[in-house]
């Protein structure tokens, strides 16, 4: 956000044209059919305990501006509603064109793609039977879990859209059953579908290890008082580590002397560079402009750059933060920064061949629920989908593992002859965000997998650039992300 008028008429225009971009429109298009279906008076319920909720969390994060934040989102405050997703989903959609400075990157880059997908294909997605059903399940249900109902959508829209007719299934209470029943001339098969959550449980307890450590190294810089950027690679599994193993290393460099190209030191354990934040440049930027709170835009103000699938932990004292909207009851998550006076920040990793493994989900437990789910006397195609948020080198043993497994799986007397991988990576960018999408497909019996489904990616928008590739591998290679 500018402090100048005519940057900020700019920068309000700016605003007004993005509402006319496709995927905006197609994105209000669901949503105006998820409330139509929801209830205009449930969904002002639902609205007004979102918001409640990130009230209460601003209130415990946002410290008056003289002080240092200890910490820009911690475990018990994390920047989402679990008690009711969808609510929280359709939240950040309707904030688009009615709320355009609320927002949260990390969370509205990954419902984005699908909200836009079914609102470009409304037409036929209101055709597939069983609709209504999965609406009420999705909108009105109890299970919570809109990531999984999501995905079947975009896939039952994919069937429709390579010419399809299309069922979704009723859940029977005394067996599972498959999600969707597809048929074209006198082909017909039932299509079973799996999501996996968005990370494991292993990437949640690394992270909780390292912020125990990054917590009494942010003790450590501010008795330094110099603003710092630490990049950080871990040989070992951080919780192998001492808990003072980045507090004994910061002062090592501290010894040798920082200096504005960065000052690095390397043991068997850990890689640590560090290097003075330019606060010149920092305060340069924040002369001209507001930034968005806990974004990154600020990330890349002290890390000198942003890396979408890189782990950022940061400190500040903001001079001023500043809720930008009208107060109307409706805004919420729509601070901005308007200065700092001084600033910490860290990006890490861990390359532990262990660490690497065991982020590297492997899709065989949902493989195996989907199998169980097939009727034994009836062809099934199954689709899994995942969410590729650690980087290629993580991509690559995942890719390696989900291979073998599919090959290598006892699938009995189940008549699975096909089984499709859709590997999604919500990128969120510095001022935008993107989505790159990769389908790997296993063909279990002599059938023509292009002929059953020619156009097998879920967000292939207008303009998508499609090539034979990982979108993983030309991350790793330094091209742009496969869409």
């Amino acid at each position: 956000m500018t402090k100048k008028n005519k940057e900020w008429s700019v920068l309000i225009e700016s605003l007004e044209e993005n509402k006319t971009e496709e995927w905006v429109v197609s994105a209000k298009r669901s949503f105006d059919w998820f409330l139509e279906h929801m209830g205009e008076n449930n969904w002002v319920r639902r609205r007004k305990a979102v918001i409640q909720y990130f009230r209460q969390q601003q209130d415990i994060q946002i410290p008056d501006s003289s002080n240092v934040v200890p910490d820009i989102v911690r475990e018990d405050t994390r920047v989402a509603f679990y008690k009711d997703w969808i609510a929280w989903y359709l939240y950040l959609i309707e904030s688009v064109y009615l709320r355009p400075f609320v927002d949260e990157p990390s969370q509205s880059a990954r419902i984005y793609p699908f909200f836009s997908t079914i609102g470009r294909h409304i037409d036929i997605a209101k055709q597939i039977k069983g609709i209504n059903v999965k609406l009420d399940e999705l909108l009105k249900g109890n299970k919570n879990q809109p990531d999984s109902l999501l995905f079947e959508i975009v896939i039952a829209i994919m069937y429709q859209r390579n010419g399809w007719s299309v069922e979704f299934l009723p859940e029977n209470s005394k067996t599972k059953t498959p999600d969707l029943f597809v048929s074209k001339e006198d082909r017909k098969f039932y299509v079973e579908c799996k999501r996996l959550n968005k990370v494991t449980d292993y990437s949640k307890i690394e992270r909780k290890e390292w912020r125990k450590r990054w917590d009494k190294l942010v003790q450590i810089m501010l008795q330094n008082k110099a603003p710092v950027f630490i990049d950080v690679i871990f040989k070992v599994e951080i919780s192998q580590t001492s808990k003072d193993i980045l507090v004994d290393a910061f002062l090592a460099v501290i010894d040798q002397g920082i200096t504005d190209n960065g000052t690095s030191i390397e043991n068997d354990e850990i890689i640590i560079k560090v290097k003075y934040i330019n606060m010149d440049l920092v305060h340069e930027h924040f002369y001209k402009y507001q930034v968005r709170w806990n974004s990154p835009q600020m990330i890349a103000l002290f890390a000198g750059g942003f890396d979408s699938s890189g782990n950022y932990t940061q400190v500040h004292s903001p001079t001023g933060i500043n809720a930008v909207g009208p107060d109307d009851g409706e805004h919420v998550l729509n601070l901005f920064c308007e200065g700092v006076h001084t600033a910490y920040c860290a990006k890490w990793e861990c390359i532990a061949d262990i660490s690497i493994e065991k982020k590297a989900k492997d899709v065989r437990k949902l493989l195996s629920k989907a199998v169980s789910q097939a009727p034994e006397d009836f062809p099934t195609i199954i689709h899994i989908g995942y969410e590729t948020l650690h980087g290629p080198i993580v991509e690559y043993s995942r890719a390696d593992k989900i291979y073998s497994s599919i090959i290598q799986f006892d699938y009995k007397d189940k008549d699975v002859i096909a089984v499709y991988c859709h590997a999604i990576q919500p990128s969120i960018q510095i001022e935008s965000f993107e989505c790159a999408e990769t389908t790997m497909r296993f063909g279990r019996t002599a059938i023509n997998l292009k002929d059953l489904l020619f156009h097998d990616l879920l967000f292939d928008e207008p303009r998508t650039k499609i090539r034979n590739d990982t979108h993983w591998n030309e991350d790793f290679v330094g091209g742009s992300q496969l869409k």
